[in-house]
């Protein structure tokens, strides 16, 4: 008996434990339809809108790039800068973290087609720079 009644407390401590475990961690938010647009694709830049003024890429841009997977990882090279890490997405805000750096930062999506993305990211001293993707 003694040894039933421990087989039974062990079995509540460890579920305990597994629902302890799964609360701490957040759950994964779904995309929708036009979210996962934004995904598996690799975005160029054709413009970026600075103080009201629209520009092409320059010599430090034309290679600025971003790819979004479906997993929740990125790369992505911002104003000739790499980066690589993870993001998530809540209502019109893409939060990203740099694996390397811990750094973080975020887009806010103003549109999102099947070949165009329009974003706008502030940097850390709250310039922002509106950038007009396209992906093939």
């Amino acid at each position: 008996m003694k040894k039933i009644i421990f087989f039974l407390s062990f079995l509540v401590a460890v579920s305990a434990a597994n629902a302890q475990t799964a609360a701490k961690q957040p759950a994964k938010a779904k995309l929708s339809a036009k979210d996962s647009l934004m995904c598996g694709k690799q975005w160029k830049v054709v413009t970026i809108e600075e103080w009201g003024v629209v520009n092409k890429p320059n010599e430090k841009t034309q290679n600025d790039m971003l790819l979004m997977n479906l997993d929740g990882t990125y790369n992505l090279i911002l104003f000739g800068n790499k980066k690589a890490g993870t993001w998530s997405k809540t209502g019109q805000y893409v939060y990203f973290t740099d694996s390397a750096t811990n750094e973080k930062f975020n887009y806010k999506i103003i549109s999102v087609e099947k070949t165009k993305l329009k974003f706008d990211y502030r940097d850390p001293d709250e310039t922002h720079s509106i950038y007009e993707m396209t992906a093939n």
